[in-house]
């Protein structure tokens, strides 16, 4: 949540749209909202069908003075158009990559006339890494944040695997980037990973760990918490509430 009200509380000349799988976490964003005194609208589940239209276009509009879009991701499938902000931070994660991959398309699309910023937020060495995991194994794909390919590939879980699911790692400051084994930041490296690493690495050097086919991300971009300058300035400013980032760019 300190996370989320640092990013906000960056200049309002760039609109964010907060996307939640759940009714009960939008409602303490709200609250969030109203005590840190961010103008905001929402649409969820319960937001009559008739009115849905209307209120994405008055947020849309240059005019509204709504800073904050709290979007249910249910409600917020294919077609709803959110061009009026150009940042889009997805409070939690879903079982289907596609709906998180719809969710996030509400910004990036046809009329966006700003560089679109998704965020996506996963708790370090909980079950979230994993599911994020598995989408990937999911989708078939590892690459853009935002892709729309879609695999047939079928995932089945172990027992072990079903045991790994929920276990904490306190110990990582990613699960993620350890699978990956990739040599900017390992476990015993004390003093982080570079400013910046692209990561590459061939094919045959990046092979499928845990049934995990993740090897695009090791053309991301990695940042570890010891970094003192970010390249976005947004996560810069949260870099104090943050263990761990990929980042990705695309066009």
């Amino acid at each position: 949540m300190k996370s989320v009200n640092n990013k906000f509380s960056m200049s309002h000349a760039y609109r964010v749209v907060v996307v939640s799988n759940y009714t009960q976490t939008l409602n303490i964003l709200q609250e969030v909202c109203k005590h840190c005194g961010y103008s905001y609208t929402r649409l969820d589940g319960s937001t009559p069908v008739s009115q849905r239209q209307q209120i994405v276009d008055s947020f849309n509009s240059k005019f509204c003075p709504a800073f904050i879009f709290l979007l249910s991701s249910k409600a917020g499938g294919v077609g709803l158009n959110l061009v009026g902000a150009s940042h889009l931070i997805l409070y939690d994660i879903d079982w289907n990559p596609a709906t998180d991959i719809q969710a996030m398309a509400r910004v990036w699309r046809d009329g966006q006339r700003h560089t679109v910023h998704i965020y996506r937020l996963l708790t370090t060495g909980t079950i979230e890494e994993k599911i994020y995991q598995r989408q990937i194994s999911k989708q078939g794909l590892s690459g853009a944040v935002v892709d729309f390919s879609k695999g047939s590939e079928h995932i089945r879980f172990s027992i072990e695997e079903l045991r790994n699911l929920f276990t904490l790692h306190e110990d990582s400051n990613c699960v993620t980037h350890d699978l990956l084994e990739c040599n900017c930041m390992g476990k015993k490296d004390n003093q982080g990973c570079p400013v910046e690493e692209d990561c590459q690495s061939s094919q045959s050097d990046v092979k499928s760990k845990k049934s995990l086919s993740m090897s695009q991300l090791m053309q991301w971009k990695h940042f570890c918490v010891d970094h003192k300058n970010l390249p976005d300035p947004f996560l810069d400013r949260i870099k104090d509430n943050i263990t761990f980032i990929f980042q990705n760019m695309t066009s």
